[in-house]
């Protein structure tokens, strides 16, 4: 019988700090994404000087995956999984791993590291597939020879999105977070579609989920909110709104909230950082980001320009 420590040690996941405890590495969460009251997906970036380590310890089985790329060149990792010794080879920067945190994995990494875990439960690529019409994926096998440089990209534009990025623009995080599990689940795990002609959206839920977007620019709304509201699920709706507007639920909701931006810079004396809240931006920092690369100039350039 698992105890009550067992247990909640699988319910807290191999992530964050228990991930760096667990490996005798420094950790820094940089993502986390839940989906109601459940994870979805958590980001962790590990690093360590180089020096040699002693074999994990042994974890309470999970039904989750946790996915390493490899920042720098890694110069010597042992791996055992359900008793069996796999490999023990050196891997470069830019590749990846895939762990099965249900087949009992040790591991012994020699030498410096620094990498980024992406760790998720299976049953949001269960849903994923079902979602889709595919067979549900029983394993991750990314390449241990050749870098993912992908991947590689997504990882660049983790790292340097700005700090609270979860909490200023949550809509973008959850399409992030479906947009990583998506790749894993079709580039690792194998998962094809069956070929048909693309969702969309039925015209009543096109309607509702433009009211919601439009009425709630300012508010910390997520995907599986206007999902809820059109009776679909978060990944169902993200594609089928796509194939049904021309573009990402996030691409659309940024629009209009430049829209919106625009109308206080024309139209009001609010300062830079109040229109940025207003607008659901969340701080003037992120909304001159955001507005200087999709218009050309700053909001405050612009409104100087517009109203000479």
């Amino acid at each position: 019988m698992t105890s009550r420590s067992q247990a909640d040690e699988a319910t807290a996941g191999l992530h964050g700090a228990r991930l760096g405890h667990h490996l005798k590495m420094a950790s820094q969460e940089i993502l986390r994404v839940e989906a109601g009251d459940r994870l979805s997906l958590a980001v962790t970036r590990l690093t360590c000087g180089s020096q040699d380590r002693d074999m994990t310890a042994p974890l309470v089985p999970e039904p989750a995956f946790s996915v390493t790329y490899k920042l720098a060149p890694v110069d010597l990792h042992e791996f055992w999984s359900d008793g069996r010794h796999r490999h023990s080879r050196g891997f470069g920067a830019g590749t990846v791993k895939a762990v099965d945190l249900c087949e009992d994995p040790r591991s012994r990494v020699h030498g410096a590291f620094d990498g980024l875990q992406f760790y998720f439960r299976k049953d949001r690529l269960d849903e994923i597939a079902d979602e889709r019409g595919a067979r549900r994926i029983e394993a991750l096998r990314p390449s241990l020879d050749e870098p993912d440089p992908i991947l590689g990209k997504l990882c660049e534009m983790l790292l340097a999105a700005p700090p609270g990025l979860a909490e200023t623009n949550r809509f973008f995080v959850d399409q992030i977070s479906l947009g990583f599990l998506t790749y894993f689940a079709e580039s690792y795990g194998g998962m094809r579609a069956p070929a048909k002609v693309g969702s969309t959206l039925a015209p009543w839920q096109e309607r509702r989920a433009r009211e919601i977007l439009q009425s709630r620019l300012a508010a910390r709304i997520t995907m599986a909110d206007v999902a809820s509201e059109c009776g679909l699920t978060p990944s169902y709706f993200a594609r089928a709104f796509r194939q049904t507007v021309g573009m990402s639920p996030h691409r659309f909701l940024t629009d209009l909230r430049l829209q919106e931006a625009k109308c206080y810079l024309l139209g009001s004396t609010l300062s830079l950082a109040d229109i940025a809240l207003l607008c659901g931006f969340g701080d003037q920092s992120y909304f001159t980001r955001v507005f200087t690369s999709t218009v050309g100039s700053s909001p405050g350039a612009w409104r100087r320009r517009m109203r000479s």
